[in-house]
């Protein structure tokens, strides 16, 4: 049986390791300052630790930086410098003064230029609105492969919707549309992908009975992990 979830540590830095079957490999710090590395299957540790190795001090800028503030609670604030989230990891704002209005999402930081750059309500609509347009381009994808993994073709949603939801990610129509929160963008993947599954079995059962976990265990191992973890996160 091909191995899930594993722990280990590597020079002081301590790491979960969760195997799927994903292409690529992706590390994350999270806000318990917790750092999972999630690889495809039959990944060596010795390239998982050549990685960790290598995104080291990354690792522990990040993890160090929980560690010292509660970001989970933390008010941001739309200035310049204030950090967000943008899927999984903390994005300085990088703000200019620009007649032309845009915003761009880089590795660790989020570019943005509009025309009033001392108004937190416009850098804030501007923030969002990137958001969207990721959300509209990131869970389609996410959404597609987990079709592609459904072997027995048993969901079959009728549309996705992506709009902003204060007060849960995502949910299921009795009519099989799928809807997503945009606030689910600041994530990490892996809870994009088991909010997408965990309204995915909602196609076929419609409730959370026995059978509706026993369909979501099959389809996600890890979602008792994925559901604490996510419950630390706040809409806001």
């Amino acid at each position: 049986m091909l191995k899930k979830q594993t722990s280990h540590n590597l020079d002081g830095i301590e790491f979960t390791v969760v195997y799927s079957r994903r292409r690529t490999l992706g590390i994350g710090v999270l806000p318990d300052s917790s750092v999972v590395v999630r690889v495809p299957y039959l990944t060596t540790l010795k390239t998982i630790n050549r990685i960790v190795q290598e995104k080291s001090a990354w690792i522990i800028k990040h993890r160090d930086n929980y560690r010292q503030r509660d970001t989970i609670k933390q008010v941001r604030q739309y200035i310049n410098g204030e950090s967000h989230l943008f899927r999984g990891n903390e994005s300085l704002l990088k703000i200019e003064r620009s007649e032309k209005s845009y915003i761009r999402f880089c590795e660790n930081r989020i570019e943005m230029g509009l025309g009033k750059t001392d108004e937190p309500g416009a850098i804030k609509k501007l923030l969002y609105t990137g958001y969207k347009n990721e959300a509209v381009t990131v869970f389609p994808e996410l959404l597609r492969s987990a079709l592609e993994k459904d072997k027995n073709h048993i969901f079959k949603p009728e549309r996705l919707i992506i709009r902003t939801m204060k007060r849960r990610w995502g949910s299921c129509s009795n009519k099989g549309v799928i809807t997503l929160s945009t606030e689910l963008i600041k994530l990490p993947d892996i809870y994009i992908e088991y909010v997408i599954m965990h309204e995915l079995c909602h196609l076929i059962h419609h409730n959370h009975g026995a059978g509706y976990y026993k369909l979501l265990s099959e389809q996600f191992p890890g979602w008792k992990m994925a559901r604490k973890e996510l419950r630390k996160y706040l809409i806001h």
